[in-house]
């Protein structure tokens, strides 16, 4: 045992006796300071100024093509245009008010209701004989007056040589029918005076044949063409085409 004051040295020895600590090396001291500060300077770096461009490849999203598609668009179809024909405002001589009458290109006053496509013969010819039969059998005015509609203007004669060539044959009460019929469709103007005059030639150059197996066929006539309303120079042409032309022409003007 050593009496006397403690020396420093001696706690050292007393130290070296049990474990040693490893002191710091100096060279991993440097190492993490230099770390730390080239840290401080990248944040700084990010922070100031823009972020640098990294290699590493943007992630793709699947993009939509907006673009027009191969297939064709469908071409827009245009309405056809339906042509009617140019109406020209007439005035009315009685109440002052105007009417609208159509007019043709050549400023000819056409017929009413006329049809909008052309008709061959032949099938004027089917419409004659169901119309035909149907008027002498259901005698209605009011239905008979599409018959003239359906026909074009150049083919309703046709209708009235149908209705004249059947009542002149028969009755009395056909013939006044026929009349009838004959003075609507001139107030309607559904049948112009020419068609008239046209469809009533053919019978007035047979009326005398005519007339020896139907004693009335003068008579009958006169019915018929009296309710067409016709002017005075018609009728005498009309009657011009008959043999006992005086005859007509007599029953024509009483």
């Amino acid at each position: 045992m050593t009496f006397g004051p403690t020396s420093v040295f001696a706690k050292g020895k007393e130290g070296a006796k049990g474990p040693r600590t490893e002191p710091i090396s100096r060279s991993s001291s440097s190492s993490n300071m230099f770390s730390m500060l080239s840290q401080n300077s990248e944040i700084a770096a990010d922070a100031s100024g823009p972020k640098p461009t990294t290699s590493r490849p943007a992630s793709r999203k699947t993009s939509i093509d907006l673009r027009t598609t191969d297939l064709p668009e469908a071409p827009l179809q245009r309405r056809k245009l339906q042509l009617l024909p140019r109406s020209k405002m007439t005035e009315d001589g009685g109440d002052g008010t105007a009417a609208s009458t159509p007019v043709s290109e050549n400023g000819e006053v056409e017929e009413s209701g006329a049809a909008a496509d052309s008709m061959s013969e032949a099938d004027a010819k089917k419409h004659l004989d169901q119309d035909s039969k149907e008027f002498f059998a259901v005698r209605n005015l009011d239905e008979a007056e599409d018959y003239f509609q359906k026909l074009t203007p150049e083919h309703r004669f046709r209708l009235v040589d149908k209705l004249v060539n059947t009542a002149i044959e028969s009755k009395a009460a056909d013939a006044q029918l026929v009349s009838d019929f004959f003075a609507r469709a001139h107030s309607k103007d559904l049948c112009s005076e020419a068609s008239f005059e046209e469809g009533f030639m053919p019978i007035a150059e047979l009326l005398d044949d005519i007339a020896i197996d139907a004693p009335k066929a003068f008579d009958l006539m006169a019915v018929m063409v009296k309710g067409a309303s016709l002017s005075e120079d018609a009728r005498g042409r009309i009657a011009a085409k008959s043999v006992d032309s005086e005859k007509l022409l007599a029953l024509l003007s009483t």
